[in-house]
């Protein structure tokens, strides 16, 4: 997420630090482009990985892939404004939306183990030098884009301008090492699971207590193993340590998925 915070930042200046192209995916499909046409101001996702996470759902409403819909660091909600629109259009039932965040400015990484990249992009939004992995904001981080998004700004996408019930909609709200642990007890089975944390921390503690809950078929979305070290370190340490040896599919350079 924070390289394509930077590049909205360098971008006038002729810079990026990754690739897009500006064209319509050839797989896009009307109801892909108009769902996404609602959500795009919502979220810094580009479309090749949008329309995955469409694809993705797709298939769980098509198919008997049981469970909830949990994201871990949500923006301004436009990728679980994706999660709700092709429920209410394909599901039979409306499916619980986990959406995971501080609803503020992500923390720091930690330069122990999250890599250059990482410690260049959030160095100049840090209050200090240290960037040692606190759970302190990068002050400044969302302002070119108009701020963080809030509780009250995601629940006004979903539950107003999309209509998904509000019984089906679950914030928790806090740093995912302080919230994610005892959130998780009461949460059941899990269909899609996508990790947006950018950092070790952050993607291991969701690891630890979520992983586990997708069922067999569902889709576990990574957005940040190609792009930051440290959440490469957790993902992979998380999935030897269950023994479990899986393809990962890339979406584009920085996003990847399993199929568990």
């Amino acid at each position: 997420m924070i390289g394509r915070i930077v590049n909205r930042i360098i971008g006038p200046f002729g810079l990026q630090v990754t690739g897009k192209s500006p064209f319509v995916h050839p797989l896009a499909t009307e109801e892909y482009l108009r769902f996404e046409s609602i959500v795009r101001k919502n979220t810094m996702v580009p479309q090749s990985v949008l329309l995955s996470l469409y694809d993705q759902l797709l298939y769980c409403e098509r198919n008997p892939i049981c469970g909830d819909y949990v994201e871990c660091g949500v923006w301004r909600g436009g990728a679980v404004g994706m999660m709700a629109l092709v429920n209410l259009a394909h599901g039979q039932d409306r499916r619980n939306i986990h959406m995971f965040d501080v609803f503020g400015e992500i923390c720091e990484p930690d330069k122990a183990v999250d890599g250059e990249r990482a410690i260049r992009e959030a160095k100049p939004f840090s209050q200090s030098d240290s960037l040692d992995g606190r759970l302190s904001p990068l002050t400044g981080i969302y302002d070119s884009m108009g701020g963080p998004g809030t509780v009250e700004s995601v629940n006004d996408l979903l539950a107003n301008r999309i209509g998904y019930p509000l019984g089906n909609l679950c914030f928790h709200k806090g740093w995912f090492q302080d919230v994610v642990p005892t959130a998780a007890k009461n949460i059941g089975d899990i269909a899609v699971l996508r990790l947006d944390g950018d950092w070790y921390a952050s993607t291991k503690v969701c690891m630890e207590f979520l992983f586990d809950k997708v069922v067999q078929g569902g889709f576990v979305i990574i957005d940040d193993y190609g792009a930051y070290e440290g959440c490469k370190k957790a993902i992979d340490e998380s999935l030897s340590s269950r023994g479990i040896s899986r393809y990962l599919n890339y979406v584009n350079e920085e996003t990847c998925y399993l199929i568990v």
